[in-house]
């Protein structure tokens, strides 16, 4: 006995108050690294929109610059008889403010709005984070909560085999059973034992990637998942959150596009500035600057036109994307809805299967305790109904999965929890 107290010492040192599925859900929202890392992303992005944002506003920076200089009239074709053609050395110094506004960028302005588009399509990326984490935990929650469920059935059919081991010990030594009877429900004992230790080890294993994913460790036992038995299978799969973070990321791409396109436009630009000029700070006049700056770009080498093709192949590229996706979501909405069919169904039998074993075991013992049958008739009937528990256990966990698959795959995993 001493794996099966052992093991039960472990499992106790879960107790304390129930660990509820949708507290996992909300710990993993505040505290999963993978969510948290989206939310980083997004703020990184804005940063990006913002300074881009700001190349919109005036510019503003000061020049200050003191040389000593020769010059060489000769270079520029003027020649004076008897007078060296290099002039100097001589100071020059000049300090003024440079203001520059751009006025007309189409190009810049189509940049901004992707990456307005960008963001848009990052913090829906946050959306899908949290609801594709929170898919994985109800996953695993429910694989532990099965764990948890066989190694409490395994422990009370442990409990039942010690009871009819020790009916068998009674008879045997009142003469009216033999040593193989004791040795069949000795070894049926050990046989719910390794159940018991098979259960302990899964919970034992799956608890931890459950932590993994709620961002830390978990105190109690877990609470019973509260699943729905069905679900409205017509929400349409476009309110997923990745689903409409692609519709952005395919609207950043057109703009992209317009944006490559308008690099042939022309650009308007203001620019003003005013300070001092002379030989020195001390011997310096005031003078400024102020005018536009038309560009038109006449002759590119073909950067604009490889531009605007690099930028079409990504907006295709997110189009085919886009379309994986939905065909990806579709699948498995079709996949999750035909299981809850199917398993729904095998549910409801394993149950009753498992209410007749029980049933079958309790008439067995009566009927052996009353002379009418042997002990393989109770052995018998204790591996059958920790069969029939077992696939009632699996039939539960795949009904509640295919729920929660077909909620996540209409974008919302929560809707599959039931009201209390």
């Amino acid at each position: 006995m001493r794996p099966l107290l052992v093991l039960t010492a472990a499992v106790c040192l879960h107790a304390g108050n129930p660990l509820t599925l949708e507290a996992v859900l909300e710990r993993a929202a505040k505290q999963n690294p993978g969510v948290q890392l989206t939310r980083l992303r997004v703020l990184e992005r804005e940063a990006e929109t913002a300074a881009r944002r700001a190349s919109f506003g005036p510019q503003i920076e000061t020049v200050v610059s003191a040389a000593s200089k020769t010059a060489n009239f000769q270079g520029i074709g003027l020649t004076i008889p008897g007078v060296d053609g290099r002039v100097g050395p001589f100071r020059t110094f000049d300090a003024r403010p440079v203001l520059t506004q751009k006025i007309l960028d189409f190009s810049l302005l189509a940049s901004v709005r992707a990456l307005r588009a960008e963001t848009a399509a990052a913090r829906l990326d946050v959306e899908a984070a949290r609801e594709e984490v929170q898919a994985s935990i109800v996953a695993l929650y429910l694989q532990s909560f099965q764990a948890q469920s066989r190694l409490r059935a395994a422990q009370a059919r442990v409990a039942t085999a010690m009871a009819l081991l020790d009916q068998v010990v009674e008879r045997e030594k009142a003469g009216a059973a033999s040593g193989l009877d004791v040795a069949r429900n000795r070894q049926q004992l050990e046989t719910e034992r390794l159940a018991v230790v098979a259960a302990g080890q899964d919970l034992a294993i799956l608890r931890p990637a459950l932590e993994e994913l709620a961002g830390g460790r978990l105190e109690g036992e877990l609470a019973e998942p509260v699943i729905r038995s069905s679900f409205d299978e017509t929400v349409k799969p476009v309110m997923r959150a990745d689903v409409r973070a692609m519709d952005e990321r395919i609207r950043a791409a057109e703009l992209e596009v317009q944006g490559a396109k308008r690099e042939g436009w022309p650009r308007l630009s203001a620019v003003a500035d005013y300070g001092v000029a002379g030989a020195g700070p001390d011997r310096s006049l005031s003078t400024y600057n102020v005018g536009v700056t038309l560009q038109i770009p006449v002759w590119t080498s073909g950067r604009i036109e490889a531009g605007v093709k690099a930028a079409g192949q990504r907006l295709a590229q997110r189009r085919e994307e886009k379309r994986r996706l939905e065909l990806s979501v579709e699948r498995l909405r079709a996949q999750a809805a035909a299981a809850l069919t199917a398993q729904s169904q095998a549910a409801a039998v394993a149950a009753q299967a498992a209410g007749a074993a029980r049933k079958v075991l309790e008439l067995a013992r009566l009927r052996y305790e009353g002379g009418m049958a042997t002990s393989v008739d109770t052995v018998t009937a204790q591996g059958a109904l920790a069969e029939a528990e077992e696939a009632e256990i699996r039939a539960r966990y795949e009904a509640s999965m295919a729920v929660a698959r077909l909620a996540y795959a209409a974008g919302g995993i929560r809707a599959a929890l039931r009201s209390e």
